[in-house]
């Protein structure tokens, strides 16, 4: 039985630690992210993905809303987006998906605010101000007039995000 490949979006692709894996197992890629130097690392490591310039800062590329997506996946990116950016920014990812398509996000998370307070105290000397960590407390009531959420944390700063269209 033939399966067809699956379309996986990443964004924040950087080097392409993770989109490489799943190149190599033959699954169509497209990455977006804002450095020129790193698209270009990926690119000699994947020459058939579709990799874009852009900051998501900007939102969603207007490019992207022509594709379909099985899975659109981030890893240690969104942080750089205020809890409204990220909302904001996942709801405009929700036509980019595919029927039963998910979301995966991995990046440095806390379950609730008093977590992250702990992990700050102790890591004062390298925390940094400009970040916005996801607290999942706070974040999942805004996703969930969209989403079904899957929350796991799989360290003490670190957690995954797995989310389906209701």
């Amino acid at each position: 039985m033939h399966h067809p490949q699956t379309e996986i979006l990443e964004v924040g692709i950087g080097t392409g630690v993770l989109a490489t894996k799943l190149y190599d197992n033959n699954h169509v890629v497209t990455g977006i992210d804002f450095s020129p130097k790193m698209l270009e690392i990926s690119q000699n490591k994947m020459p058939n993905a579709k990799l874009l310039e852009w900051d998501i800062q900007q939102g969603v590329p207007h490019v992207l809303k022509e594709n379909k997506f099985d899975f659109i996946v981030s890893t240690y990116t969104l942080h750089h987006l205020t809890d409204e950016q990220k909302v904001s920014f996942l709801n405009d990812l929700t036509p980019s998906l595919k029927r039963n398509g998910k979301i995966l996000i991995g990046d440095i998370s806390f379950e609730s605010s008093q977590h992250l307070q702990q992990c700050k105290q102790k890591n004062e000397a390298h925390w940094d101000p400009d970040e916005f960590y996801f607290v999942y407390d706070e974040i999942m009531p805004a996703l969930l007039a969209t989403f079904n959420i899957q929350y796991e944390q799989i360290s003490e700063c670190g957690g995954i995000y797995m989310l389906e269209m209701k």
